[in-house]
């Protein structure tokens, strides 16, 4: 099911008595049960200290824990909490895009929900925003995660930077507010391939920025890994520069000098002097170098590829099954 078509669903729980909401907050989870407790409870405490209506919408990216139950049992007491369960794990990306396109609040809150993005800064976000911020980063002055992750994270915003052809921001990752404006742009995006931190960068507008220390995971281990962090570097580099396509081909031109001077130098020595080896100028020189060549600049033309086969097979981000409030499912969303 589409963004679009998910919009035109009425939100669940709407009364008219019921102010909508000016503030929603969106956190997608995966196999995270163990959090789910105090991030409802630091959240909700958060928001009510603003005084304003509020909505917090967790989106389960087909959790095979105990993540929705125990969601369903806080829904019931915490009117604020909105359950969006998908038909199975679709990633985080997905899941973020899911949680936005139901989001109704004149600001939302991105978060992930491994409570490494404090909750209590979001009052903080919230008045950036009415002071008159389009987008409220949350910029990790500092980062308590392993040695090897914090290097790979360093390394890939200093590639990043080098090879983008947009700014975007250094450390700053999910964890921001953006207003209602840029939000709907988001959703009318048709990409699929989605690097949050790009295309929120690429929409632009007045932006702002709050400092904090990001902590350890306070429960289990990181769903992503180094694996799903290679791939989100991979998909970086793909949708938001044509770098790595031109550096390929310059390679290949520099390639091909070097095998003109090695075969001039190896037919030089064969016609020259008795000291050649039979089949090495042709052999070791010109095929050798011109496989490597090929297989280096097919091997990133073929990443281009599968951004672009992804793009044209057109199939929705995510398919919701349901939505919970209130302990109840409200609505079949995913289903006619």
């Amino acid at each position: 099911m589409s963004a679009d078509s998910l919009r035109e669903v009425p939100a669940a729980g709407e009364e008219g008595s019921s102010p909508p909401p000016v503030l929603s907050i969106v956190a997608p989870l995966y196999d995270e049960e163990d959090v789910v407790p105090e991030l409802v409870r630091r959240v909700v405490e958060s928001c009510r200290k603003l005084g304003v209506p509020f909505e917090f919408i967790v989106v389960d990216d087909g959790s095979r824990d105990g993540t929705i139950p125990r969601l369903t049992a806080l829904s019931r007491t915490v009117p604020e909490l909105r359950i969006v369960s998908l038909f199975r794990n679709f990633g985080h990306m997905s899941a973020l895009s899911a949680g936005l396109s139901l989001a109704r609040g004149d600001a939302v809150v991105v978060m992930d929900g491994d409570l490494q993005d404090p909750p209590e800064l979001m009052p903080e976000f919230y008045r950036e925003w009415r002071a008159g911020a389009d987008v409220v980063y949350g910029l990790r002055t500092s980062r308590k995660e392993r040695i090897l992750v914090r290097k790979a994270t360093s390394m890939f915003y200093l590639i990043l930077d080098r090879l983008a052809e947009i700014p975007i921001p250094k450390q700053v990752g999910t964890y921001c507010l953006m207003d209602r404006s840029i939000v709907d742009i988001l959703n009318a995006m048709p990409e699929r391939a989605r690097y949050f931190a790009g295309i929120r960068a690429w929409i632009g507008g007045k932006q702002s920025f709050v400092a904090y220390e990001r902590p350890e995971r306070p429960y289990g281990k990181s769903q992503v890994g180094m694996r799903g962090l290679l791939r989100l570097g991979r998909m970086a580099l793909v949708s938001f520069s044509k770098v790595p396509l031109r550096y390929a081909s310059v390679f290949s031109l520099l390639c091909g000098l070097v095998l003109f001077l090695v075969g001039s130098v190896a037919i030089g020595v064969r016609l020259l002097t008795n000291l050649a080896i039979p089949g090495w100028a042709t052999y070791t020189t010109l095929i050798g170098m011109m496989g490597f060549v090929q297989s280096l600049v097919m091997a990133v033309i073929s990443e281009y590829i599968a951004v672009i086969f992804d793009e044209i097979k057109a199939r929705p981000l995510f398919l919701v099954r349901e939505e919970i409030v209130h302990g109840k499912a409200v609505r079949k969303l995913g289903r006619a």
